[in-house]
């Protein structure tokens, strides 16, 4: 299939202008806004450092955070809301994390030596350790063919060749490769369909791979300088949701053609976002500390109607949807307290 290359021009469009600030008023607060309810906070004793990634085992209500300076993934139940174990040794700067639930397994990237450790889900005993390249990170799962999608590598951060390994979640072993040459990001592979959709910040893209043969097919050119970092997906009504760090801004694009729909201003130093189908709403949570929540009017036009502060550095979030719950992570960094905040979404 040939490449599709989309530019979104300047002049294409005439919102554009709106992306040179980040908004940065308070739409309420974390314990009155209009999209959420603040209803526990689970205190994390012993940490030194920040969060990086949460994954969470729907069977068990269980919610897993890299701690990546500390080198330790730390388990926490979401219905008792308490520490459970921390899983430590071994790790070099644990930072993406997947639970697979037919194995019973949990995967977690390390940054600094590029490795995919594998644990047993019961036990936390490790499994085994895959080498890949530095900066290995984020993670998404086939759920036809079980196999993890693996970001790693880039050569305009000095990491070797950008790739997508591709892992058999019950064996461990690499299978196969997609070559993205620039460091890979954001990933996120369609539940009712054959494509994966990942990040390209260094090229300002969006590009979408075909599972049938693990090759990119197209390219959604964003205006530069865009540096993309987060994504996610409405495959029901056919949008693409990206946020951009340059200028930071919240993107709406067509996911069959990459067509712009809407954009809207964001907070600064978004590292998550996550779409909640129930409510039609987008939960972004960022580096400097903030909540942002944008309601879907309909599938062409969105409205941001909460942003607050969590604390600082509070970047790394979680959505369970089973639990109704976002999870914030906040490190214990300017005086303030490590803990996991849950906020239930109102109707």
């Amino acid at each position: 299939m040939n490449i599709v290359s989309l530019t979104l021009l300047a002049g294409t469009l005439a919102i554009a202008p709106s992306f040179a600030h980040a908004q940065t008023t308070d739409l309420g607060s974390a314990e009155n806004n209009a999209a959420l309810t603040l209803v526990g906070r689970i205190p994390v004793p012993n940490m030194t450092g920040t969060w990086d990634h949460l994954t969470v085992d729907l069977a068990t209500d269980r919610l897993f955070a890299s701690a990546q300076e500390d080198n330790q993934v730390r388990v926490f139940d979401l219905v008792a809301r308490k520490p459970l174990y921390t899983i430590s040794g071994g790790f070099d700067r644990p930072q993406g994390l997947y639970y697979v639930p037919g194995a019973n397994a949990l995967a977690v990237t390390n940054g600094k030596d590029g490795s995919l450790r594998s644990f047993n889900g019961k036990t936390y005993e490790p499994i085994k350790i895959l080498p890949l390249s530095l900066g290995a990170d984020m993670m998404d799962m086939d759920p036809k063919t079980k196999y993890l999608y693996v970001d790693h590598g880039g050569v305009d951060s000095s990491r070797g060749p950008g790739a997508l390994a591709i892992v058999d979640s019950n064996t461990w072993d690499k299978v196969g490769e997609v070559s993205t040459e620039y460091r890979p990001a954001a990933l996120q592979i369609e539940q009712h369909g054959d494509r994966l959709f990942v990040l390209i910040p260094g090229l300002s893209q969006v590009a979408v791979v075909s599972l049938t043969n693990n090759q990119i097919f197209a390219r959604f050119q964003l205006a530069t300088p865009a540096q993309p970092i987060a994504l996610t997906l409405d495959e029901t009504n056919h949008r693409a949701f990206v946020v951009n760090r340059r200028p930071s801004s919240f993107n709406v694009l067509d996911m069959d053609t990459g067509r712009p729909i809407a954009t809207l201003d964001t907070i600064e130093g978004v590292e998550s976002m996550y779409l909640d189908t129930r409510l039609h709403r987008l939960y972004l949570t960022a580096l400097d500390g903030y909540v942002q929540v944008i309601q879907q009017i309909d599938v062409d036009h969105y409205k941001t109607i909460a942003r607050f502060f969590t604390g600082h550095h509070a970047g790394t979030s979680q959505f369970v949807p089973n639990l109704n719950l976002l999870c914030v992570a906040v490190p214990p960094v300017e005086g303030q307290a490590a803990e996991i905040w849950l906020f239930q979404p109102k109707p």
